[in-house]
């Protein structure tokens, strides 16, 4: 997989309009951001394209987002990409451990504060 130029970004979310809202807001800002409605479609980018930055919705239908990210930290060629957890619901991170290498958004997501910490974690 060839490094690109721009920032690949994928956000994972089963709400299509979060998608399309984060897409026209990240992209505004420079980034390529790749949607996936789900963590099986997530799989298949990664298997394609190489990401700077994974961003993901907690609940959703079949694998959730905590089960994605435990996930990727188990597979050596992803262990290393920053993961943000979104989810409307705090309570959502019970699942998750307190150290896990993680950072949390809560929805609906302020992008302005949401691209300064993209722009601090992968730039």
């Amino acid at each position: 997989m060839n490094k690109p130029l721009l920032k690949n970004i994928l956000f994972i979310d089963d709400d299509s309009s979060s998608g399309l809202m984060a897409k026209l807001y990240l992209e505004r800002n420079k980034f390529k951001v790749y949607v996936a409605k789900n963590t099986n479609r997530a799989r298949k980018l990664l298997g394609q394209f190489h990401f700077n930055l994974i961003i993901s919705d907690i609940g959703m239908p079949g694998e959730n987002g905590i089960e994605f990210f435990k996930w990727l930290r188990n597979e050596d060629t992803f262990k290393d990409i920053p993961v943000f957890l979104i989810s409307a619901h705090a309570s959502n991170l019970d699942d998750l451990d307190p150290n896990a290498d993680v950072e949390f958004f809560e929805k609906p997501l302020f992008f302005p504060t949401l691209i300064d910490r993209i722009n601090e974690v992968i730039i």
